[in-house]
């Protein structure tokens, strides 16, 4: 008796150690892509040191990035990803990152196409605008 109870102890520790590892591996994954995505869309930085953040935003959010809805909250991300490219002179790079956050925000219904247009309007890059308009100008 004493030695089954003893064994659902010892089962129940290793259990709870478990689930608080793992909550705290998610926890902490979601935390950085967090901080990462606020540093992201700062316009305090500009270029390498934006596209740093924005990359570690999109690498530590990917396993959160399952529904659409999910998708479209995202596409800010990678619009700020473009910016960055573009503004290190990557413009190939940066169409394919404004293409890929205009497909997120329209994966879903609401505000997000239109919160990435009022973003760029902030933006006082010019190339970034210029790369930001030939997308919008093929996509309609």
């Amino acid at each position: 008796m004493e030695r089954t109870e003893a064994k659902k102890s010892k089962f129940k520790a290793w259990a709870f150690a478990i689930f608080v590892w793992v909550f705290l591996c998610v926890w902490l994954t979601g935390m950085t892509a967090g901080l990462m995505a606020g540093a992201c869309r700062n316009d305090r930085y500009d270029g390498a040191k934006k596209l740093r953040f924005c990359n570690i935003s999109l690498a530590a959010g990917y396993i959160f990035n399952v529904s659409s809805l999910e998708q479209a909250k995202g596409a800010i991300i990678h619009l700020e990803k473009g910016i960055a490219l573009a503004q290190i002179s990557k413009t190939d790079l940066a169409l394919e990152e404004f293409y890929k956050a205009l497909r997120d925000a329209k994966s879903k219904t609401g505000p997000w196409e239109r919160q990435l247009h009022q973003r760029m309007d902030q933006i006082k890059d010019r190339s970034a605008l210029a790369v930001w308009a030939s997308v919008v100008q093929s996509l309609k």
